[in-house]
């Protein structure tokens, strides 16, 4: 999901306060964007959405982004990714064993950890950073809508968008995210509390 990438990200400024929030938040969202990029060049790909009857969920062929071994290699948030996933996520490549714990499969659960942790990330960050009225409402804004859209995708009726579209989307999105984080703290000059 991604909306527990960027609680993530902003839970990251607590641990390394001179990193810029919009370097924590592509790092947070790097395997994501490195996903929807693999799309968009035929290399990995994105299945129909499966039903649960709780929500769907989409599933993947992405050996290179969300492998077990790369996804060590692109984050330490990995564990993230296999709690969520359904055993999909290879070891080591295409044919290796297949891993995730598969909590989509309740998806209020998953909505539940993921909005948790873009709470705490949210909470986290605030508390660690000083910001003016108008940046805790840019960086407040930007989880609320992430986090909606996180809670609305996987209620969604109609058909899946083609592949690429929903690559192209969601690359533009983790963009907007990454600007946002470079923008709140530097472009405007973020003094960092100690």
């Amino acid at each position: 999901m991604f909306v527990g990438h960027i609680g993530a990200g902003l839970a990251m400024k607590r641990i390394e306060p001179r990193l810029n929030l919009g370097a924590l938040l592509l790092a947070a969202m790097f395997a994501d964007a490195l996903l929807w990029l693999l799309v968009l060049l035929g290399v990995e790909s994105v299945g129909a959405p499966v039903d649960t009857g709780r929500g769907k969920f989409f599933t993947f062929v992405f050996p290179y982004s969300h492998g077990l071994a790369a996804s060590l290699v692109w984050s330490a948030l990995a564990v993230l990714d296999v709690i969520d996933h359904v055993p999909e996520m290879p070891l080591l490549g295409q044919g290796s064993p297949k891993l995730g714990l598969g909590l989509w499969q309740s998806m209020p659960a998953a909505l539940a950890l993921e909005l948790g942790l873009a709470a705490a990330g949210l909470a986290t960050y605030l508390a660690r950073v000083r910001l003016s009225k108008g940046r805790r409402t840019l960086v407040t804004s930007l989880v609320l809508v992430a986090a909606a859209m996180t809670a609305a995708g996987p209620y969604a009726s109609g058909p899946l968008p083609p592949a690429n579209a929903l690559a192209a989307v969601s690359l533009a999105v983790v963009l907007a995210v990454t600007l946002v984080g470079f923008f709140v703290e530097r472009r405007l000059g973020l003094a960092a509390s100690a």
